[in-house]
């Protein structure tokens, strides 16, 4: 439910909650998350439910699918390969069956679920051995969530861990493998999806 903490667990591991307690760790080592470039070198990308404050409007959908590549891999050269980029950018999105956003449209001409495939995009360009997906279909028609359960098929398929919040029931028992339920910033438990209900859910939810 709202208030369970579960937004503030997925910026300490997306490296944007520097001042946790505790520890994380990964295949079993013990790894530091203060600051989002750590979190992306171990291959952790999220994408926040907020999309707007992660793109940038006057930008191209190419400039921001390869913004990390464009801003950490200058190398020092204020050189951009205009040609390199958009051809990237069309490789990411085709790897994610996107047909229908040019990559030289501005984001800011884009609908809301285009923009959260921009962002899925730019994550999965870099090393992404886990996404985080925070609350993704909370403004999205059915159709849009379809695609975006799509695109989450075949990232499993690739390989990816994904992290998906949500409190829509129908989605968590459709699409997880697992569920991991929170209340009051604190862990309850961890149970396979095909072994839950939805009343179970609800009661571990609210107690």
């Amino acid at each position: 439910a709202n208030g369970a903490g579960k937004s503030t667990l997925m910026k300490v591991l997306a490296g944007a909650n520097p001042d946790y307690t505790g520890e994380v760790t990964l295949n079993g080592e013990v790894v530091e998350l203060r600051n989002p470039s750590a979190a992306k070198r171990l291959g952790i990308q999220i994408v926040y439910q907020e999309v707007d404050t992660a793109l940038i409007p006057t930008l191209s959908v190419a400039e921001n699918v390869m913004l990390n590549d464009t801003v950490m891999n200058t190398k020092g050269k204020p050189v951009i390969h205009w040609a390199k980029m958009r051809r990237s950018a069309q490789e990411v999105l085709s790897r994610l069956n996107i047909r229908n956003i040019n990559v030289r449209t501005l984001v800011q001409n884009l609908s809301l679920a285009q923009k959260q495939m921009v962002l899925i995009a730019r994550a999965i360009q870099c090393e992404c051995n886990f996404l985080i997906l925070d609350e993704p279909t909370s403004s999205l028609t059915q159709n849009e969530v379809e695609a975006l359960f799509r695109i989450v098929e075949d990232l499993k398929a690739e390989g990816v861990s994904i992290v998906y919040i949500s409190h829509k029931m129908d989605e968590i028992l459709r699409i997880s493998d697992e569920v991991t339920i929170m209340r009051d910033g604190q862990y309850i438990g961890t149970w396979l999806s095909k072994e839950l209900t939805t009343d179970f859910i609800i009661t571990k939810m609210v107690g």
